[in-house]
């Protein structure tokens, strides 16, 4: 499925989850570690004191997510402690290396008008566009075996979908894909059902064109592992190079956000 991955550590207790995790499921792939020493932020005075201990920090979260890895059975590590715009920096990283997966963990949260997302995880969905793994849960390391793909049949959301499929397929385990939104699904439902036949998914469409947000949260509950779009629809996707804030919708924002299973989010 995805051969090279990087991942963006930051030390925590829940990136060690989502390292654990994500070598489980992908033991087979070349693994990159990343953590970059912000000096685009200007409340932080860049003294050289300052500057050696953020080397310092940086350098440490490396070393345990090497261990950590490394204790998953995972050799041949990549490490890079890039200087400046976290989100940048990671996306040039990714870029010039060939990364096909962005593993993030994010300290998210909903408050009461707004979702709260980790600022590297927000811009660097943002101006990504390969696959990106977020964890805003301590998920336990298993394969997944349920897994639930919220679409609403766009052109983007079918990409997602066949990922999802691939997944499927790949670790044995069921699909659910939930259909929202006034779309009828039409054609691109029933492309979906013939790859899950011919891949042997136990696949299973539910239908729901008056799902809210809050429905759809509750129902990813009922799952280990979920995988969704990452587009918008229409004109305001195709914005986002010039406008990153249009890439992510409110609906995507409030999954990753609070969603207590892995969320693999598909890019165009």
């Amino acid at each position: 499925m995805f051969n090279k991955i990087l991942i963006a550590t930051d030390n925590s207790p829940l990136m060690k989850k989502a390292m654990e995790y994500t070598a489980t499921i992908f033991p087979y792939a070349d693994y990159h570690l990343i953590n970059v020493i912000n000096t685009s932020d200007g409340s932080i005075p860049q003294t050289r004191l300052m500057q050696k201990r953020l080397r310092e920090i940086s350098s440490d979260a490396l070393k345990s997510g090497k261990k950590v890895l490394h204790n998953m059975g995972i050799t041949g590590i990549k490490v890079a402690m890039p200087e400046g715009t976290p989100s940048r920096q990671i996306t040039s990283y990714i870029m010039e290396n060939g990364i096909d997966l962005l593993v993030m963990a994010t300290h998210s949260k909903i408050g009461s008008q707004e979702v709260h997302i980790g600022e590297t995880a927000i811009h660097s969905l943002q101006i990504t566009s390969i696959p990106s793994l977020i964890f805003s849960c301590k998920c336990e390391a298993e394969i997944p075996k349920k897994i639930f793909n919220p679409t609403t049949f766009s052109s983007y959301s079918v990409d997602a979908t066949m990922v999802a499929l691939s997944l499927a397929s790949h670790f044995e385990a069921s699909l659910t894909t939930y259909h929202f939104g006034k779309k009828d699904p039409g054609h691109a439902a029933r492309r979906v059902q013939r790859r899950a036949e011919k891949d042997d998914v136990d696949f299973e469409l539910i239908i729901d064109k008056e799902a809210s947000d809050e429905k759809l949260l509750e129902e990813s509950k009922k799952y280990d592992f979920m995988v969704g779009s990452r587009g918008r629809g229409g004109l305001l996707y195709k914005l986002r190079f010039l406008f990153p804030r249009l890439a992510l919708s409110s609906l995507e924002k409030e999954l990753i956000a609070d969603s207590s299973i892995p969320f693999l989010l598909v890019g165009d």
